[in-house]
C-alpha cells in the first residue's frame, strides 16, 4: 500500500507538489475512481501514460495517494473515502496475508477494529494461532480502514495553510467533490427548540467515535449501536429527555416526541448511515432501530446509557468509545445528552453576548452621531 513507500517522497516539496496542476489532475482522477464518479475514473490510465514517459510510478502513486488523503481530510467526505478506499484497495493487503497469524497480532487489530466478525469467539483458534482463511477479506479491509483512519486523524491535527486552502486549483477540487459526491449529511442535526445546525463537535466524544466508525465502514458492538441510535433520535426531537425523570424510568414512545413522518425520515437517515457497516442488512436494521426508539415493534425507547455505564461497560463495547474531555468531567454532565445541552447553552450564550455587544456598539454609534449634530 502507498504508506509503505512514503520514504520515496520524504524529500519532495510539499507546497509545490500539492498545488502542482498535474498532481491535482491525478488526484481528481483518483477521487473519480474511489467515489465511482462517472466520466472521471481515468486514474490508472493516467498513471500508465506517465510511466511510459519515464516517471517513477511508485513514487508518483505514493505522492498522489498521500496528497489526496490530505485534501479529503479537510472535507466532510473523509469517512466515506475511508470506506470506499478500503473496499477497493484491500486486495493489495489480502494477497500478502498468511493463512495464520499469532493471536496477539490478531487481537491488536480486532480490538481497535471493533468489527463483530473479528471477535475471537467467531474465528478458528488453535495453539495460539488464528486461522484467517475464511476472514481474510474482512481482516484486510479492517487493516486498510484502520491505517487510513489513523493517518487522517494525524493529518487533521495540522491545519492546512490559508495559501493552500485559497489556491484556486484546490478550491476547484473541493467544488468537484461537493458537486459529485452523493452524501447524506449526518454531521449536523436539528432539534425542536434550537434554530440552526448542531455541529459534529457538539456531540460527546463517545457518540462522535461511534459515528466515525459507522461512516468509515466499521462495525460497533450491538450496545454501542443501540446507544448511538437512541441518542441521535432523542437529540433530534427532545434533547431534554433522560432515562430517569421525576424519580422513575421514562417510558416514552417514539410517537410521544415525534410525528410518524418525522420518525420515518429518521429511520431512512439512520439506514443511510448504517449501509456502510460491514454486516448491514436493511430489513434487520430498520427493525432494530424501530425497537430501540419504541416505534411499532416496541412501546418505549431503549435509552442511551448514562456515562457511568460507558466507563464500566461490563464488556459491552461501550468503554472503547468513552474518551472523556473537559466537558465530560463537569459535575453535571452524567449523560451524553447533558454534553449536547451544555454545548447548545454555550453557543446560545455566546450568540446572545455577541448580539448584545453589536446592539451596544450600534447604540453608542447613534449617540455619537447625535452628539455631532
Amino acid at each position: 500500500m502507498f504508506w509503505e513507500n512514503l520514504h520515496k517522497i520524504k524529500d519532495f516539496d510539499f507546497f509545490e507538489e500539492i498545488t502542482n496542476k498535474d498532481n491535482l489532475k491525478l488526484i481528481k482522477a483518483l477521487f473519480g475512481h474511489i467515489f465511482d464518479i462517472e466520466g472521471y475514473d481515468t486514474y490508472y490510465n493516467d498513471l500508465k501514460i506517465r510511466e511510459q514517459i519515464g516517471i517513477d510510478i511508485i513514487a508518483k502513486e505514493t505522492l498522489i495517494n498521500y496528497l489526496a488523503l490530505i485534501i479529503i481530510s479537510n472535507t466532510k467526505y473523509h469517512n466515506l473515502y475511508i470506506k470506499k478506499y478500503s473496499d477497493k484497495k484491500y486486495n493489495k493487503i489480502k494477497d500478502k496475508l498468511p493463512d495464520e497469524i499469532s493471536i496477539w497480532e490478531f487481537i491488536e487489530v480486532a480490538s481497535t477494529s471493533r468489527n463483530n466478525d473479528l471477535h475471537l469467539e467467531r474465528v478458528n483458534l488453535e495453539q495460539g494461532q488464528v486461522n484467517l482463511t475464511k476472514i481474510k477479506r474482512i481482516y484486510a479491509i479492517e487493516l486498510t480502514r484502520l491505517k487510513l483512519k489513523e493517518m487522517i486523524e494525524k493529518i487533521k491535527k495540522v491545519e492546512l495553510p490559508e495559501e493552500i486552502l485559497n489556491n484556486e486549483n484546490i478550491k476547484e477540487l473541493f467544488k468537484f467533490l461537493d458537486e459529485n459526491i452523493k452524501f447524506e449529511g449526518v454531521e449536523g442535526i436539528k432539534i425542536s427548540n434550537f434554530e440552526g445546525n448542531i455541529l459534529k463537535e457538539w456531540h460527546p466524544p463517545c457518540i462522535r467515535g461511534i459515528l466515525d466508525d459507522i461512516l468509515s465502514g466499521g462495525s460497533p458492538s450491538h450496545y454501542a449501536r443501540r446507544s448511538f441510535v437512541t441518542y441521535w433520535f432523542v437529540a433530534k426531537f427532545d434533547q431534554n429527555l433522560r432515562p430517569i425523570m421525576d424519580g422513575g424510568i421514562a417510558n416514552v414512545r417514539a410517537l410521544d416526541i415525534a410525528s410518524e413522518d418525522e420518525i420515518e425520515r429518521f429511520l431512512n437517515e439512520i439506514v443511510a448511515m448504517y449501509n456502510t457497516v460491514g454486516d448491514f442488512d436493511e430489513g434487520k436494521t430498520k427493525y432494530y432501530i424501530s425497537h430501540n426508539i419504541g416505534y411499532r415493534v416496541a412501546n418505549h425507547i431503549t435509552h442511551c446509557e448514562y456515562c457511568k455505564n460507558w466507563r464500566d461497560d461490563g464488556g459491552k463495547g461501550l468503554g472503547y468509545y468513552c474518551k472523556p474531555d473537559e466537558i465530560c468531567n463537569l459535575k453535571n454532565v452524567i449523560h451524553p445528552l447533558d454534553y449536547l445541552c451544555h454545548k447548545i447553552k454555550e453557543y446560545q450564550k455566546n450568540k446572545e453576548n455577541k448580539e448584545n455587544k453589536e446592539n451596544n456598539d450600534k447604540n453608542n454609534k447613534d449617540i455619537e452621531q447625535k452628539n455631532k449634530i
